[in-house]
């Protein structure tokens, strides 16, 4: 049995103005970082092996966080696990995309692996793309590994994990310092749990370093 956690990186100043990021490497903000931190706390009670990680500095300070306080080593930052490129739309928030590019982002929402965004990637690429990081994770080994990734190439993973239609992807909802789980044994894959951020909800770090991670 091998088990696989997706930990999406911490809050950034653009998550909380609703823009779209992508591959534009926005640092992890004051709250984002206290996130990671809560995060390495709920982390105490599992043996992870190793850590794997988006190159970019949102995901990987959130990585290097929980790497420190577990003692667990990065195995790697890798660029397949970066965000989906969201080309022209990167920098604008949700609503300015909504009304400069209605048709697109209307059909977009509704059938990911149909539309490319001007100037960045379809969803299928991004799936693609995050397949071919998962093999590596895989094939390096480590029973309990950690994958400190984005929102998109986490649903990116579950998709081709799963043989998902890609339209199903927004239907998973993915929160900052969220954990997610899947269980491997033999040819078989099984969810365990998604979106878990039980440990960013409670103040008393005594009460988050209990908390068992439900895998």
């Amino acid at each position: 049995m091998r088990r696989l956690i997706f930990l999406r990186h911490g809050k950034t100043e653009w998550n909380g103005q609703f823009r779209y990021q992508g591959k534009t490497d926005v640092p992890l903000n004051d709250e984002g970082r206290m996130q990671a931190d809560r995060t390495a706390l709920r982390l105490n009670s599992l043996k992870v092996d190793v850590i794997y990680a988006s190159v970019l500095s949102r995901a990987r300070e959130t990585a290097e966080r929980v790497s420190r306080h577990l003692g667990t080593p990065l195995g790697g930052l890798l660029e397949e696990l970066v965000e989906m490129d969201f080309g022209n739309w990167e920098g604008m928030q949700v609503a300015e995309v909504e009304n400069a590019y209605k048709e697109v982002y209307a059909q977009w929402r509704k059938f990911p692996e149909k539309v490319k965004i001007p100037g960045g990637e379809s969803f299928v690429e991004v799936v693609e793309r995050v397949n071919r990081g998962m093999k590596k994770i895989l094939d390096d080994g480590g029973e309990n590994v950690l994958i400190v990734a984005h929102g998109g190439s986490i649903r990116a993973a579950l998709t081709g994990f799963f043989a998902m239609d890609a339209s199903a992807a927004w239907r998973t909802r993915i929160d900052n310092c969220s954990l997610t789980s899947l269980e491997l044994w033999r040819d078989r894959v099984m969810l365990s749990f998604t979106n878990d951020t039980l440990h960013l909800l409670v103040e008393d770090p005594d009460f988050v370093r209990n908390l068992p991670v439900l895998i």
